[in-house]
């Protein structure tokens, strides 16, 4: 059954959101980190809280509305985005705060599409500073009454999500 939103007073439905972050992610990775061939997968087939080998970007919202955007992007297409991203060779990467830096960047021009989509919709939107983990193993879960929306992402083998998280939905 698709989940529908109410925040601020309007209605969305999941897959209205879903269709806004594909079209987001798609946009961000090809203008800012020029990589065109990435396909989304909606909708998820079952739910995925555990990773490895990965690095998780999220970013808070609050105003109207209050949530969390996310990615969790594995670990060396990571590496691959931000070497893009800062028109370097993967190799000259060093260590793993550019990447990190790199990946929350990514997650805020994320929440900064779904600020700009709730905004046309009259909603007032904050976002937090952006929050990057990662590791070999590690479980990503948001403690919340609300729902979310979880659009999968593939590049080759990789596969990425993309989710946005709503309290109260």
């Amino acid at each position: 059954m698709p989940l529908s939103f109410t925040v601020g007073g309007a209605t969305l439905a999941e897959e209205d959101l879903a269709t806004h972050i594909v079209a987001a992610v798609k946009n961000i990775f090809a203008t800012m980190i020029f990589i065109d061939d990435i396909e989304d997968r909606y909708p998820l087939d079952k739910p995925i809280s555990h990773f490895t080998c990965s690095i998780s970007g999220m970013v808070g919202l609050g105003g109207d509305c209050s949530g969390m955007v996310g990615i969790h992007i594995p670990e060396e297409l990571a590496r691959e985005a931000t070497a893009s991203m800062l028109g370097m060779e993967m190799d000259e990467i060093e260590g793993d705060g550019d990447v990190h830096d790199a990946m929350g960047e990514l997650t805020n021009m994320l929440a900064g599409e779904i600020k700009m989509e709730f905004s046309s919709r009259g909603m007032s939107v904050c976002l937090s500073t952006p929050s990057v983990i990662s590791g070999r193993e590690y479980s990503v879960e948001v403690v919340s009454s609300g729902a979310a929306v979880v659009v999968p992402f593939d590049r080759g083998e990789h596969r990425f999500l993309a989710t946005l998280q709503l309290e109260g939905s």
